[in-house]
């Protein structure tokens, strides 16, 4: 948030008459666009099967594929995003723009050199021809860099650049996908898919070239990072766990359909899923609005005062004005979300009544559930930021934890009762979660002034981390190759 934040303030302060809308137009953009492009190329696999005359086995088959690429990309990636995300925001702070654009290519190297060869493996296991190995496998390897690269947009602010790279992804894949029925190519419509994110990839990748000082070189400076936030590396995983637990156990259970080798979905899960995440869009808007328009100018007022040798009173009197705005957009961040999850519950099932994509009731059942189960998640994972926000990563990690434990054995344990009852586990895990993760920002906030003054070490000792000598080792190496 340490780029698009400041922008955002600027572009929403605008004395005009959409500055607000336009403000909440390139939040959307840059926070959620990459999701909302998957579900948009996801659907327009979905038409394009059709328009192909494409039987429904063949299509799920190849929304298998997709979403195998999508999940497996965003495993790899989760391990490393919130470090990636803490370096950049340090580095832009500390003003090294230099280091931007070798930590991207470092970083990338490294998720693909572990993910690919998972990955390749995996496709290979499954009995997937060679032609279908080498598109998944580049497919995975641009989400990879999609995901990755998304990091360091929030930096830049040419949001009009990042709207055409998303509107590029959609046309060429559309018009490859026209192309290879006319052509009546047998992968045409899986190869579409690659090009798009291709080429969104290449317009993203441009962008921070065109932005940050230009350094072909990789430096893997930071993974330093990982030996002082761990936590965050963890609590990306465990919250991706618990996103696609429900979601992946169900492909296991007595809804599922099962494929050539290891390839297994939920078409009738998969799909409401797919849907109802959307729901989610509402809280992360509103809370990259509400919390950097009005709470972070108090949140850094807060600390500015600890730095500037601020009186006891002026420190007392601002966090009690921080706290106040902060509860205040966490009430307006529930009750939009809260509004906004009924609206798509009802509006949604009746507009997916009407639409071809073959919505029966069990369907309908699922999105009704996974709707509401996604608010209080959306609303949840607010907290979880904001325990970030003041730096309790032990406590977002707790929480992260708690929430992957019960979504696996609560969607695990659900596979024996009545299939309608599925949505039910990731349902009552986001509850625990909303409510848990509310308790612990009460309970941080309460006293904030020991968290933070009672956390700084007495004396500094300097220990050299096991990802610190990972960077020497890969940093020599990349020095004998160069020569």
């Amino acid at each position: 948030m340490a780029g698009i934040g400041f922008e955002l303030r600027k572009i929403y302060n605008e004395d005009s008459l959409f500055s607000k809308q336009k403000a909440y137009a390139y939040a959307g953009i840059v926070y959620t666009g990459p999701m909302l492009l998957g579900i948009l190329l996801t659907a327009g696999v979905v038409v394009l099967t059709m328009v192909a005359g494409i039987s429904e086995n063949e299509r799920d088959y190849i929304l298998s594929n997709l979403t195998y690429a999508i999940i497996f990309s965003l495993v790899i990636t989760s391990l490393f995003s919130l470090v990636v995300t803490r370096f950049v925001a340090d580095m832009l702070y500390e003003k090294k723009f230099e280091t931007i654009i070798p930590s991207f290519y470092a970083s990338s190297a490294l998720m693909l050199m572990i993910g690919t060869p998972l990955y390749a493996l995996y496709l290979a296991l499954a009995s997937r021809s060679l032609a279908e190995v080498a598109m998944g496998v580049l497919l995975f390897g641009e989400l990879c860099l999609v995901w990755n690269v998304i990091t360091y947009l929030t930096a830049i602010k040419s949001y009009k650049e990042i709207i055409k790279g998303f509107f590029l992804a959609i046309g060429v894949m559309i018009v490859s996908g026209l192309l290879s029925i006319f052509l009546h190519q047998k992968y045409g419509i899986f190869l579409s898919v690659c090009l798009g994110y291709g080429g969104m990839m290449f317009w993203m990748v441009r962008l921070i070239h065109d932005y940050f000082p230009s350094n072909l070189k990789m430096s893997f400076e930071f993974l330093k990072w990982f030996d002082q936030f761990s936590d965050l590396a963890k609590t990306g995983l465990y919250m991706l766990v618990a996103l696609f637990a429900h979601i992946v156990i169900n492909w296991f259970g007595p809804i599922s359909k099962s494929f050539d080798g290891f390839f297994r979905t939920a078409p009738v899960y998969d799909v409401p899923a797919m849907l109802a995440y959307l729901t989610t869009l509402v809280s992360t808007l509103n809370f990259v609005m509400s919390v950097e328009v009005s709470f972070y100018p108090h949140f850094r007022r807060y600390f500015k005062l600890y730095n500037e040798e601020g009186s006891l009173s002026d420190i007392q009197e601002a966090e009690t004005q921080m706290l106040d705005v902060m509860s205040n957009e966490l009430k307006y961040v529930f009750w939009k979300q809260l509004l906004a999850t009924i609206f798509i519950m009802f509006f949604g099932s009746v507009v997916l009544t009407y639409l071809p994509i073959g919505f029966n009731n069990q369907m309908h059942g699922y999105f009704l559930t996974l709707c509401l189960a996604y608010g209080l998640y959306a609303v949840g994972n607010v907290n979880i930021l904001l325990l970030m926000y003041f730096a309790d990563y032990k406590g977002a990690k707790k929480l992260a934890k708690h929430f992957a434990i019960l979504t696996v054995v609560l969607s695990f344990g659900s596979q024996f009762l009545d299939p309608a009852f599925l949505g039910y586990a990731f349902l009552i895990s986001s509850l625990v979660l909303f409510i848990e993760s509310g308790q612990e920002i009460d309970k941080y906030t309460s006293d904030l002034q020991y968290h933070f003054l009672g956390s700084q070490t007495m004396v500094s000792k300097k220990d050299v981390g096991y990802f610190e000598k990972w960077t020497e080792r890969l940093e020599n190496i990349q020095k004998r190759w160069g020569k």
